[in-house]
């Protein structure tokens, strides 16, 4: 059975789609090949513009410069897609929710549309759109999203909320929490951070001010107040746009802060950042989004052993709460976050207790290796219970 994979706006190698939903297919005996945006780095001569990685074929459409040369990359999507002629196909982004229409009608396959994220709230707090047009735009994505949904051979998502959300359009789908994988976090039970070693901080992953940019700046020049040793690592590309004037230049604030911006880093380099110990911060905003959303960052840190500060509401609070493996600060206060800090490196044994929790519930429960069971057992039904793959 071939399985046709679609991005508009991820790398092809993305943690979820790649490393993940696709190599858990692969390995099920799917044919698997993957339509992303960017330029192979080790072309086939037997079929140009694709690369074969692990078993699956990696298909490239032009890689896009801006949002509008984005949405011209649609086109050449579905030509691409509909040259594969596949068994079923399976996207990932909003803005290929009519290509993935035109797919299923046009080829009669089943589709899978895979919701990352509460997409239509994510437009109510998106700078870049006049703030008189928000509600607009996401009120008519909302509408345009759940007539879709109704017509797909099958829904993925992400949590619970979302799951039920969608179910009332779409009885078939599935919940496929974005948890790590146990073989790429292999790390031994956290020992502690050695003596004299540097008050280490981390933040994993893009970071905006909803993500809490603005809180981390403050709150790490109050922390080296208390610990002047004290330094932060921010791996991950950094968004300036939408921070208050009295932020910008960064320099100042990241001198002041002891913050080092490591930026964008590939999948498989994180385990190795991380495994250096400390604490991780997750600062979130409480915006609509992230209110309903599990930060994957989150459970990385926890598969990494480290200690976790995290605002203070959602999924990050249940999961820091049920788990015992961190601490809670008030989103948006950076005296709160300093403060949690703080505590955490004022309080060594605490801090191993958290990390060592973390570590075991992440390979108890908050595992990629769960997942992968529900992806399989979606497909096998879609395609029907008597179909072999092969």
């Amino acid at each position: 059975m071939k399985v046709c994979i679609l991005t508009s706006a991820h790398p092809p190698y993305d943690a979820r789609i790649f490393h993940k939903e696709a190599r858990s297919l692969h390995r099920a005996g799917y044919d698997v090949t993957l339509i992303a945006p960017g330029a192979p780095g080790r072309e086939d001569p037997a079929r140009p513009g694709t690369e074969l990685t692990e078993g699956i074929r990696v298909r490239y459409v032009p890689p896009f410069q801006s949002r509008a040369e984005r949405f011209f990359n649609l086109k050449k999507i579905y030509r691409a897609a509909l040259e594969e002629q596949a068994d079923i196909y399976h996207f990932h982004d909003p803005d290929l929710i009519k290509t993935g229409l035109k797919l299923q009608r046009n080829l009669r396959k089943p589709v899978i549309y895979d919701v990352h994220e509460y997409f239509a709230d994510s437009l109510r707090t998106r700078y870049w759109i006049p703030k008189p047009l928000r509600p607009l735009a996401a009120g008519l994505f909302d509408r345009m999203e759940k007539r879709a949904a109704r017509k797909f051979a099958g829904i993925i998502t992400v949590n619970s909320h979302m799951d039920r959300l969608f179910k009332t359009y779409n009885p078939e789908g599935e919940i496929l929490y974005n948890y790590p994988l146990k073989e790429q976090f292999a790390f031994p039970r956290p020992a502690g951070q050695p003596e004299g070693g540097l008050p280490r901080i981390f933040y994993l992953g893009g970071i905006n001010r909803e993500r809490g940019l603005e809180v981390i700046l403050e709150a790490m020049v109050l922390v080296r107040e208390k610990f002047p040793r004290a330094v932060c690592e921010m791996v991950g590309p950094v968004d300036t746009g939408g921070l208050a004037p009295g932020y910008l230049p960064l320099d100042p604030w990241l001198e002041r802060g002891g913050i080092t911006l490591r930026g964008k880093v590939l999948y498989n380099e994180v385990p190795a950042i991380l495994q250096a110990g400390g604490i991780a911060l997750v600062p979130l905003l409480p915006t609509l989004n992230y209110q309903k959303a599990i930060p994957v960052k989150l459970i990385e840190y926890m598969a990494s052993g480290l200690a976790v500060v995290g605002s203070r509401f959602g999924y990050i609070e249940n999961i820091l709460r049920e788990n015992s493996c961190g601490r809670l600060a008030d989103p948006g206060d950076p005296v709160s976050l300093a403060a949690e800090i703080c505590f955490l490196l004022s309080h060594p044994q605490e801090t191993l207790t958290c990390a060592q929790n973390g570590w075991e519930a992440f390979r108890r429960k908050y595992c990629w290796e769960n997942e992968e069971k529900k992806l399989l057992a979606l497909y096998s039904r879609i395609l029907g219970k008597n179909t072999k793959v092969k």
